[in-house]
C-alpha cells in the first residue's frame, strides 16, 4: 500500500497555494499581559516598607502576565482559502468499512453525489476527513482506513472546488 500524506501534512506543505495557514492573536491576551505588566510598574511605585500593596500588585502581574502568555500561545490557529479568505473547518464522516471501494472511487471520479447513497455509520474502519470552506467554495478531501491502533490515510487528498466543491459538501454536511 502507497503512504500518503494525511490532509493535514498536505495542507501545510507548499503544494498548495490556494490555502494558506493563519493564526489569530488574541487581543484578550495582549490586554492580559499589559495588565501584568502594568500591574508590575505599579507595584514598584509604593515607597512604604509596611505596605502589602506591592506583593499584592506583583503576584497579580505575575499571574496576569502567565495567564496572558498561556492565552497567547493557545490561540486559535487555522487554514484560509485564499481567493475568497473563508476559514476552512474540519468535518470528518465515518462510512460502513464495506463500501471504502465504492467511497474512494466516488472522490477520485469527483462524483460527491455518490456519496449520499452509501451507509454511514459511527466510529467505524472508514472515514473521509474534510476541511470545507465556509462558503462552501473549496474542499480537501480524504479517505482513511482504520489498520489496527491507527487511521492511515487509502487515498492522496483531492481538492474540490466552486461547484464539486458545493455539492461535495452538501453530501458530507447532509
Amino acid at each position: 500500500m502507497e503512504k500518503y500524506k494525511t490532509i493535514h501534512e498536505e495542507i501545510e506543505s507548499a503544494t498548495n497555494r490556494d490555502v494558506a495557514k493563519q493564526v489569530n492573536i488574541s487581543l484578550v491576551a495582549v490586554a492580559v499581559i499589559v495588565a501584568g505588566v502594568l500591574f508590575g510598574l505599579w507595584g514598584m511605585t509604593f515607597e512604604d516598607p509596611n505596605s502589602s500593596m506591592p506583593t499584592f500588585l506583583f503576584t497579580a502581574s505575575t499571574l496576569f502576565g502567565l495567564g496572558g502568555v498561556v492565552k497567547l500561545l493557545t490561540s486559535r490557529n487555522g487554514y484560509v482559502y485564499r481567493p475568497t479568505k473563508s476559514r476552512l473547518k474540519p468535518l470528518t464522516v465515518y462510512y460502513d468499512v464495506h463500501a471504502s471501494d465504492e467511497l474512494q472511487n466516488a472522490l477520485q471520479m469527483k462524483r460527491p453525489e455518490v456519496l449520499g447513497q452509501l451507509r454511514r455509520v459511527k466510529d467505524n474502519g472508514v472515514k473521509v476527513q474534510a476541511l470545507v470552506s465556509s462558503d462552501n467554495r473549496f474542499a480537501a478531501v480524504q479517505v482513511l482506513e482504520y489498520v489496527p491502533y491507527a487511521f492511515e490515510a487509502v487515498t492522496p487528498v483531492m481538492y474540490f472546488k466552486e461547484e464539486e466543491a458545493r455539492r461535495l459538501s452538501a453530501v458530507l454536511k447532509g
